[in-house]
């Protein structure tokens, strides 16, 4: 999830005219509704997060069960 959400950063910053761009919109989406835009960043955010705890879970998962897996190939 970290190296998706670098990647589009890093897409973001070698394209300053969609940055630009995306910046004019949130500026914009700010002047005329404050409220809805706050509303809307908020659930990103929580998405973001979420993403982010269920790739952990996954990782953490994984991880585990190849040290079982090992642990059962080492038992004689």
């Amino acid at each position: 999830m970290h190296a998706f959400m670098m990647g589009i950063w890093s897409w973001i910053m070698s394209n300053p005219l969609i940055g630009l761009g995306m910046g004019a919109v949130v500026v914009f989406l700010f002047w005329k509704q404050p409220r809805q835009t706050m509303k809307l960043l908020i659930a990103l955010l929580v998405l973001v997060a979420l993403g982010y705890l269920v790739a952990g879970i996954a990782d953490f998962a994984m991880n585990s069960a190849m040290v079982k897996e090992r642990a059962m190939e080492k038992t004689p």
